[in-house]
């Protein structure tokens, strides 16, 4: 079954229209035909079971057989601070952190990052929140995560709004994640990931005094994006087991 993230505008009350790209993907790539079926989203938390009853390339139509609420989002809303990198890490990021169920992504300017402009070219962002949506529509997500602004490291701590905040660094060799989320059940979580270099120490120093909690991942060290999936996804697990046996 195929996903599509469609505005709710295009959703009527029997019938759902596709148009532009996504009608051409249906039409020409997928090679699909009236009869057969896809699911569409509408970034709401809700999914639409479509029997297509039109197919062209300029516009697809469909009947509405099924609305029921997504599956596919998590139990909790990560934040993930991530720092700018190489433009393949990045996005892999981007992609792969969506696809575990982050949230939220905020590129972070960090003392040791690549990328020191916070300024990025509106073509970038404009494949950055791509990757981000078809990776939500191949993780059967039922919202596209948000890609906010690139903050600065000092404006990202200043603007910080969570129910707690973690920031995975190798100069500390306790606690481990899972000790600092046993038992919690927060809502909203903020992770901060470092660039290729790691964080400087004075990084950390100020991320404490703002109440953000350094955390080990283990002995080994990881890479900056390695850690980013690896934690996010270590964090929903420990949240969704709380729910489950808290």
């Amino acid at each position: 079954m195929h996903y599509f993230f469609i505005l709710p505008e295009q959703i009527g009350p029997e019938q759902v229209t596709l148009r532009g790209e996504q009608a051409r993907q249906i039409c020409r790539v997928l090679r699909m035909g009236a009869g057969d079926e896809i699911v569409a989203l509408d970034n709401l938390g809700w999914e639409y079971r479509v029997r297509l009853t039109a197919v062209s390339p300029p516009q697809v139509r469909g009947d509405i057989l099924e609305k029921r609420p997504s599956a596919g989002e998590p139990a909790c809303h990560i934040t993930l601070y991530q720092s700018l990198m190489k433009r393949d890490k990045f996005e892999w990021v981007l992609q792969k952190g969506t696809e575990v169920g982050v949230s939220r992504f905020v590129p972070l300017v960090t003392q040791r990052s690549l990328v020191q402009n916070i300024d990025i070219k509106s073509k970038k962002l404009t494949r950055w929140q791509k990757i981000i949506t078809e990776a939500a529509e191949q993780a059967q997500r039922g919202r596209i995560p948000e890609l906010s602004s690139p903050l600065h490291w000092t404006e990202a701590l200043g603007q910080l709004d969570a129910d707690i905040a973690l920031i995975p660094w190798e100069g500390v060799r306790e606690p481990g994640l899972r000790q600092v989320m046993a038992g919690i059940r927060a809502s909203r979580i903020a992770l901060f990931i470092g660039p290729e270099g790691g964080f400087a120490r004075e990084e950390v120093d100020t991320a404490v005094a703002h109440n953000v909690q350094p955390v080990t991942l283990g002995p080994r060290i990881l890479r900056a994006e390695t850690a980013a999936i690896v934690t996010a996804a270590l964090i929903l697990h420990e949240v969704e087991e709380e729910q489950i046996h808290g």
